[in-house]
Protein backbone atom coordinates (compact mmCIF):
# COMPACT_ATOMS: atom_id res chain seq x y z
CA UNK A 1 0.00 0.00 0.00
CA UNK A 2 1.57 3.72 -0.78
CA UNK A 3 1.43 6.07 1.41
CA UNK A 4 -1.01 8.89 0.51
CA UNK A 5 1.69 11.68 0.96
CA UNK A 6 3.73 9.45 -1.54
CA UNK A 7 4.21 12.20 -4.32
CA UNK A 8 4.89 15.25 -1.77
CA UNK A 9 7.52 13.24 0.00
CA UNK A 10 9.12 12.38 -3.15
CA UNK A 11 9.02 15.87 -4.11
CA UNK A 12 10.52 17.17 -1.12
CA UNK A 13 13.36 14.87 -1.52
CA UNK A 14 14.43 15.29 -5.04
CA UNK A 15 14.44 18.88 -4.36
CA UNK A 16 16.72 18.41 -1.50
CA UNK A 17 18.82 16.23 -3.83
CA UNK A 18 18.91 18.92 -7.08
CA UNK A 19 19.80 21.16 -4.24
CA UNK A 20 22.38 20.07 -3.12
CA UNK A 21 23.89 19.19 -6.65
CA UNK A 22 23.22 22.46 -7.99
CA UNK A 23 25.18 24.29 -4.69
CA UNK A 24 28.13 22.35 -5.00
CA UNK A 25 28.11 22.78 -8.54
CA UNK A 26 27.43 26.60 -8.18
CA UNK A 27 30.26 26.75 -5.39
CA UNK A 28 32.95 24.96 -7.70
CA UNK A 29 32.28 27.14 -10.99
CA UNK A 30 30.92 30.19 -9.11
CA UNK A 31 27.82 31.26 -10.36
CA UNK A 32 25.33 33.31 -7.99
CA UNK A 33 22.44 33.16 -10.29
CA UNK A 34 22.83 29.05 -10.17
CA UNK A 35 23.28 29.51 -6.28
CA UNK A 36 20.08 31.72 -6.07
CA UNK A 37 18.23 28.58 -7.78
CA UNK A 38 19.49 26.13 -4.98
CA UNK A 39 17.84 28.21 -2.71
CA UNK A 40 14.64 28.00 -4.27
CA UNK A 41 14.93 24.35 -4.31
CA UNK A 42 15.25 24.27 -0.60
CA UNK A 43 12.41 26.51 -0.47
CA UNK A 44 10.30 24.14 -2.21
CA UNK A 45 11.44 21.25 -0.19
CA UNK A 46 10.43 23.66 2.97
CA UNK A 47 6.83 24.01 1.05
CA UNK A 48 6.40 20.33 0.48
CA UNK A 49 7.29 19.68 4.07
CA UNK A 50 4.82 21.66 5.17
CA UNK A 51 1.84 20.67 3.07
CA UNK A 52 2.76 16.91 4.47
CA UNK A 53 2.76 18.36 8.09
CA UNK A 54 -0.24 20.33 7.67
CA UNK A 55 -2.12 17.30 5.78
CA UNK A 56 -1.23 15.03 8.78
CA UNK A 57 -2.49 17.26 11.45
CA UNK A 58 0.29 19.05 13.01
CA UNK A 59 -0.64 22.55 12.13
CA UNK A 60 1.84 24.31 14.24
CA UNK A 61 4.90 23.10 12.87
CA UNK A 62 3.32 23.44 9.50
CA UNK A 63 3.04 26.83 10.23
CA UNK A 64 6.63 26.90 11.19
CA UNK A 65 7.95 25.32 8.27
CA UNK A 66 5.26 27.52 5.59
CA UNK A 67 6.97 30.99 7.71
CA UNK A 68 10.48 29.93 7.20
CA UNK A 69 10.11 28.53 3.36
CA UNK A 70 8.27 31.85 2.42
CA UNK A 71 10.89 34.02 4.23
CA UNK A 72 13.52 32.20 2.64
CA UNK A 73 11.77 33.37 -0.76
CA UNK A 74 11.13 37.17 0.40
CA UNK A 75 14.82 37.53 1.21
CA UNK A 76 16.32 35.37 -1.81
CA UNK A 77 14.32 37.30 -4.38
CA UNK A 78 15.23 40.65 -2.68
CA UNK A 79 18.98 39.68 -2.75
CA UNK A 80 18.68 39.00 -6.49
CA UNK A 81 17.05 42.39 -7.24
CA UNK A 82 19.87 44.00 -5.17
CA UNK A 83 22.52 42.89 -7.60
Amino acid sequence: MRHPYRKLIQMEFISLLFALLIGFSALITGYIIILFLSIYLIVLSLVCDAMILLYTRHPVEAGKQAVRGIMLFLFTTYFIFQL
